[in-house]
């Protein structure tokens, strides 16, 4: 342990040094050289072939069909990509029409850049390339937004919205072939003629292409060391648009970390028609930097705010079935939202109750809300992801001290919380020692931080299943094991309705038997009455 604590601060230092070129997307000026054959025989190709696949009796030579038609469409889009003018323009060029806007097709005019899914030829730390084979042609679009720590639209990710598209060229009628973007996070199938055909996907290229331009995985040490400067990026974001139809998963990162912990997660939760269905993606963000219990607060907060947006848009059957994931620190977020406190917190840090501490307004709102709060209402399940229960014996090392001492708070935990008249009135301060400085994320996930030990003092609610997923390293010694940073015993935790050991390190969304475990728990969600 004392060696992987050694080996964080060395990356914490270097990370801090290194600056990195600024990020960049496919363009396309020139129309390729493979792409340049004449378009009137290139659509007299792929008209061919769509009328076979409009052809029951030809169902035998569907799969050829579709690769010649696939191929003819991939050279047409690219002529329809490259070059000046817009898209109606350059769809003219080539003898072809852009479709009206509407729910079988996304404006392209409405994106910032948008390309074959094959262009993207590095998918970072996702691990396997997921497609599925069909008819059209993959591709993504960017839409881009503001970068991080500058204000946007609620519930918006900051750089930019990746869209899962597929690029169709429909021959319907005697006119003009039509231009379709389906949006394939909700369409899974185009109609050709009479017959039914899955439209191809690449569900990995998306995921990819927005951790490549996102900084929100940039400042994972930032986030530690100055969780200040990035408060406002304290934010729940909708990877897709909210749909009443759609059951919440709310994915909550841990320590030196952001959202992208899940890139794996979601790689493997995309492909599955069933989860597209019945669920929609949220990812809460955080400056890991603050104790866990401050960005469960927070984590309230903008849930709260999410959910009276959602409630706005249409009926709350499948917001209050929500699901949260917490990895590491952010299992203990979601697990303090969803448990009463009762008096519990106070007491573990004040002797005297609320009424009769000497506190300003804002001092007294910050302590009802952070200890004396009403939990969230709306979540149904929860998942632990390699949860720190009751701490981990590596916060409590030396290496683990001095990084927490060089963590600069924001000014609401330094000033308005310890304000330094409650800080001279040792008498309403538990224990013998007054708390002197706010703790930190690390020191906060000590086994004997007094804000971990309340919690566990606390039963998980009876009326939300609680799952378990976590890590041995491989080694098989459970109840002995450990991940590498958080200790079985500190993992375990009880009743569950499930606990699954997956052999993994600390970065148990990584893991795909941990994806797989996942899956199965929404899947028993759907069949459940919560």
């Amino acid at each position: 342990m004392i060696q992987h604590t050694v080996r964080i601060f060395l990356i914490l230092s270097v990370a801090l040094l290194c600056q990195c070129g600024a990020p960049s997307l496919p363009q396309c000026h020139r129309v390729p050289s493979e792409s340049r054959g004449d378009s009137s025989q290139l659509l007299a190709r792929a008209r061919t072939e769509w009328a076979i696949l409009a052809n029951p009796a030809q169902r035998d030579g569907w799969s050829a069909a579709r690769t010649r038609y696939n191929t003819a469409v991939a050279m047409l889009f690219d002529q329809l990509r490259c070059g000046p003018d817009g898209w109606d323009t350059r769809a003219a060029a080539i003898g072809t029409r852009i479709a009206t806007p509407g729910a079988q097709s996304l404006d392209p005019a409405k994106l910032d850049n948008l390309f074959p899914a094959s262009n993207v030829t590095d998918h970072g730390k996702i691990r396997a390339h997921r497609y599925t084979e069909g008819l059209g042609i993959p591709l993504v679009g960017w839409r881009q937004t503001s970068p991080v720590g500058q204000p946007r639209e609620k519930f918006i990710l900051p750089n930019g919205m990746p869209y899962n598209l597929n690029a169709l060229l429909v021959f319907d009628g005697g006119g003009l072939p039509e231009w379709r973007f389906a949006r394939r996070w909700k369409d899974d199938e185009a109609v050709v003629g009479s017959v039914r055909h899955t439209l191809a996907a690449d569900w990995t290229s998306p995921n990819a292409v927005y951790w490549r331009m996102s900084e929100l995985d940039q400042l994972h040490i930032q986030n530690v060391l100055l969780p200040a400067r990035f408060t406002e990026e304290t934010a729940l974001y909708f990877v897709t648009p909210y749909d009443p139809e759609k059951i919440p998963l709310v994915l909550i990162h841990g320590l030196v970390s952001s959202p992208d912990a899940f890139q794996n997660v979601i790689n493997e939760l995309s492909p599955e028609p069933w989860f597209r269905e019945k669920y929609q993606i949220w990812l809460y963000n955080y400056p890991t930097g603050n104790p866990w219990f401050y960005s469960s607060m927070r984590f309230r907060q903008v849930m709260r705010d999410a959910c009276d947006y959602a409630r706005s848009k249409g009926h709350d059957r499948n917001l209050n079935r929500m699901v949260l994931a917490g990895h590491s620190m952010g299992g203990l977020v979601a697990r303090s939202s969803i448990t009463d406190p009762g008096k519990v917190f106070h007491d573990a840090v004040f002797a005297k109750p609320l009424d009769q501490l000497t506190l300003s307004e804002p001092e007294r709102l910050l302590i009802q809300e952070g200890l004396l709060y009403t939990p969230l209402a709306e979540p149904s399940r929860v998942v632990f992801m390699a949860v720190p229960h009751r701490g981990s014996p590596m916060a409590n090392l030396t290496v683990s001290a001095l990084l927490s001492r060089i963590i600069r708070l924001p000014k609401t935990l330094t000033v308005e919380l310890l304000d330094s008249s409650l800080l001279a009135m040792g008498d309403v301060i538990q224990g013998e020692n007054p708390v002197k400085r706010m703790p930190t994320s690390i020191n906060s996930l000590s086994p004997g931080n007094r804000m971990t030990v309340a919690l566990n003092e606390l039963p998980l609610p009876a009326h939300i299943p609680a799952h378990s997923i976590i890590g041995d390293r491989g080694r098989g010694d459970t109840p002995d094991s450990s991940d590498g940073v958080v200790p079985f015993w500190s993992s375990h935790v009880t009743p569950a309705a499930s606990e699954k050991i997956v052999p993994s390190n600390h970065s148990v969304p990584n893991c795909p038997e941990a994806a797989a475990e996942l899956k199965r728990i929404l899947k028993l969600h759907l069949q459940s009455k919560n």
